[in-house]
């Protein structure tokens, strides 16, 4: 929260004329003291309703605000980010060999393996080339799918615009109309992290609408249709509006128990797991963190959500921990996280807003000073 103190204070001084921290308050709805806090280093935390909140007051995305990595890790010797940014933008065609649709099938599916085990430097290594072979002479739905894991990746680093131009190219190549669907859930996320919670809940619910399954509906379809409900519960809940955020969770676990399981469908993992996982988030972003720690009880004990995923919600859980007051609980959390998922860590946000809560604390462990230490939080 430190370093996003310090932007706030950067975006609100560096304007002609200077932004006081009043002015920025009434802008965005808060009390002075919330700024005040915040830019001083003195608040651990904050919800992302007001992070989101400041973001729009001062015209920025809310990856900017956030800090996130614009960069890659380590520094690629083939690929990397302004390699996919030409293969997405292209300006010229610059040929090469073709390659068969089963060869494109097998890479964008590692592509997509890769992305949920959160190993984004290698994603940007091979994606610009399956890009271009799939724009070259593969199927176009394949080029949409390549497209797709260009976005989701680009919005981990913090390259929003471009993740939105990514989603894009996708959509326009997209033929097969479930694909569309999942297409149109990413959207929404990526304009979600965009700090644009109002965009994102019109597209995920339009959406929905479009494809609401009736009675003999293929699974594929009701898959589609709930990951979509959930996506738009999630933007409802962001945008402060958790009344609209349940109602569509209820849709969406109703979908999950007509499946009757965990489904993978178009790269979209979609049952009561992922319903469950949506009430914690949802929950947490209410600030209700017994109802979120509750929650979580009801995850399935045979759980198909992807690594990445399964990371996401221990943060939640992690999160919970520490607001009530477990800071045991949340380190042990964290640290399970680290060790499933030690590339995903190293690019998220939340995982080191919640280290930095324990650092904060009155008696951080040397576990967690570790930790923090690996992770860059000061």
């Amino acid at each position: 929260m430190s370093i996003i103190g310090q932007r706030i204070y950067e975006l609100r001084t560096e304007r002609v004329p200077r932004l006081t921290q009043r002015e920025l308050a009434e802008r965005a709805g808060l009390s002075v003291d919330v700024i005040q806090k915040l830019e001083q280093g003195r608040k651990a935390s904050a919800k992302i309703t007001t992070l989101t909140a400041i973001a729009q007051a001062l015209d920025v995305d809310l990856p900017a605000l956030l800090g996130r990595p614009m960069f890659l890790e380590s520094v690629p010797a083939d690929g990397g980010l302004l390699a996919l940014r030409q293969a997405l933008t292209p300006v010229v065609d610059e040929g090469g060999e073709p390659v068969t649709p089963e060869e494109l099938r097998a890479e964008v599916d590692e592509a997509w393996a890769t992305y949920w085990r959160g190993d984004y430097d290698l994603l940007t290594a091979v994606l610009p080339g399956i890009i271009s072979d799939a724009g070259m002479s593969g199927p176009v739905n394949l080029l949409a799918e390549a497209c797709q894991v260009a976005a989701c990746v680009l919005v981990h680093l913090g390259h929003s615009d471009l993740s939105l131009i990514a989603i894009e190219k996708a959509l326009r190549a997209a033929e097969n109309p479930l694909l569309r669907a999942g297409l149109a859930a990413s959207r929404s996320w990526v304009l979600l992290n965009q700090g644009r919670p109002g965009d994102a809940a019109v597209i995920a619910v339009r959406e929905a609408d479009e494809i609401e399954p009736k009675r003999r509906a293929r699974p594929a379809q009701i898959s589609m249709w709930g990951n979509l409900l959930v996506t738009g519960a999630s933007a409802f809940a962001r945008a402060g509006d958790d009344v609209e955020a349940q109602d569509l969770l209820r849709a969406a676990h109703g979908a999950a128990v007509r499946l009757g399981g965990d489904r993978h469908d178009y790269q979209t993992v979609f049952g009561v797991s992922q319903v469950v996982m949506q009430r914690v988030d949802v929950a947490v972003v209410a600030g209700d963190y017994a109802r979120a720690l509750d929650t979580a009880t009801e995850m399935p004990k045979e759980s198909r959500l992807p690594l990445a995923a399964r990371a996401r919600h221990r943060t939640d859980l992690a999160h919970a921990q520490v607001k009530l007051g477990h800071a045991g609980e949340a380190e042990a959390l964290l640290l399970d996280i680290e060790q499933m998922a030690p590339r995903w860590i190293r690019y998220q946000v939340f995982p080191r807003t919640v280290v930095a809560e324990l650092l904060n604390g009155p008696r951080p462990t040397s576990r967690v000073r570790g930790l923090a230490r690996r992770l860059g939080v000061g």
